[in-house]
């Protein structure tokens, strides 16, 4: 049975210029992070409403697992079906890659054309095998903090215009807000599973307790 989705967007009513656009889909986004209360939902229809509005054939999100220097695959667009079982076991170390780069050094990473780099010779025949020739990664920052990583891979080489790359921009920074709000509510899970454990037992309600066992023996 399919899951039934918490929320639902109206559809776009008229086509609207590259502008108004970009407008429509942050809107569009921040409205769904505002409801989803998975925030894998909320990675996925941001990822999959932000790759064709930048023109990528593909892309990814990566969550860093706290305490580690691993970021995980939390969302994948139009990835090829043998991929699909591995995805949630793909790790991506920070400071090795264009995406691990792009945590690390909290900037933009482009590559126009992954065959034209001798350092990526490494992963020219991943390109190959998902069809990119160029990619674009970016970090996720929120609250002072790296989060994580979204990455765009693009069918053609060259770079993205200036307007793309600040809309992709705009993208990370909304994925940043889904996995500090992850963030915020495991820590909030784990201290009040801390405080249960440490609350001091009422002596009072404690007896009546064991009088009342003591009165059924």
């Amino acid at each position: 049975m399919a899951r039934r989705k918490r929320w639902q967007l109206p559809a776009p009513t008229a086509p609207a210029p590259q502008e108004d656009r970009a407008l429509v889909l942050v809107s569009e986004i921040a409205h769904a992070i505002a409801r989803a209360d998975d925030p894998l939902e909320g990675y996925q229809y941001a990822l999959d409403r932000a790759c064709p509005a930048v023109g990528a054939t593909r892309g990814a999100v990566f969550a860093l697992d706290a305490g580690s220097e691993l970021m995980r695959a939390v969302a994948a667009h139009n990835w090829p079906a043998q991929w699909q079982p591995w995805l949630g076991e793909m790790r991506v170390r920070v400071g090795f890659g264009p995406s691990g780069e792009a945590a690390s050094e909290r900037r933009l990473i482009a590559v126009p054309d992954v065959f034209a780099d001798p350092g990526l010779e490494d992963w020219q025949e991943v390109a190959r095998e998902l069809g990119f020739r160029a990619l674009v990664a970016l970090p996720m920052e929120a609250g002072g903090s790296v989060l994580g990583a979204v990455t765009f891979y693009f069918t053609a080489a060259g770079a993205p215009s200036g307007p793309t790359k600040s809309l992709m921009r705009t993208v990370s920074d909304l994925l940043a807000v889904i996995a500090e709000r992850d963030t915020l509510r495991t820590r909030l899970r784990r201290a009040e599973a801390a405080l249960a454990d440490e609350q001091p037992v009422d002596p009072l309600r404690k007896g009546n307790a064991e009088d009342n066992r003591a009165t059924t023996e």
